[in-house]
């Protein structure tokens, strides 16, 4: 009998640990999601797109949508390159055409944490009510890095920004969606503002 209580007891202490264990990656996964709503609420609000409750979200397309989108500034050459040092000089994109248009199967990964950078673009996909449906966060395809030597033989590195790029944007197959907005994260000394850069339809 006594054998039978300690095999019961070696057997149900490692189910007891992984039940635990399991309550607490649930926990830190619904602490994290809720914390990042409530970062997109704060961020979003600045540019008066509204964002979904949690539970008031349809279920994830099995589909999505990749466009792949001409965009540029018709005042400038495509090969003059400008600073970034300046944010005044990045400007709201004057050209935006979409090349091509494909669906594919399967489903789109969910960004971890809302991380923004003065080299990335942030994107929203907003239905007709200037409601959030989707976002993401992508490396801003108009940066180069180059790389010069100071007269003291040092290489100093400058980030400058191209006038005509083509970038491919993935999203979900969502009827709701209207259009797509792209911004440039600018830091303004304690927080990240969104300057817009082109709004294209996705209907």
């Amino acid at each position: 009998m006594k054998s039978f209580f300690w095999l019961l007891l070696v057997l149900l202490i490692p189910c007891s640990l992984t039940l635990v264990q399991s309550q607490r990656t649930t926990v830190d996964k619904n602490r994290r999601v809720t914390l990042q709503q409530e970062q997109l609420k704060k961020l979003l609000s600045k540019i008066g797109v509204g964002v979904l409750e949690i539970a008031a979200r349809t279920d994830t397309p099995q589909t999505y949508r990749e466009l792949k989108i001409r965009w540029g500034d018709s005042t400038k050459s495509i090969t003059e390159p400008r600073s970034a040092i300046s944010s005044e000089e990045q400007m709201q994109a004057s050209r935006v055409s979409v090349v091509q248009d494909r669906k594919r199967s399967g489903t789109l990964p969910r960004h971890r944490s809302l991380e923004l950078s003065p080299t990335h673009i942030f994107i929203v996909a907003v239905d007709a009510t200037n409601k959030l449906r989707w976002w993401s966060i992508m490396p801003d395809p108009r940066v180069v890095r180059a790389e010069t030597q100071t007269a003291t033989g040092e290489l100093r590195g400058e980030n400058y920004f191209v006038s005509d790029v083509t970038l491919v944007v993935a999203f979900p197959d969502d009827p709701q969606i209207a259009n797509l907005r792209f911004y440039h994260p600018v830091w303004n000394g304690t927080d990240f503002d969104l300057k817009p850069l082109a709004v294209v339809p996705t209907r």
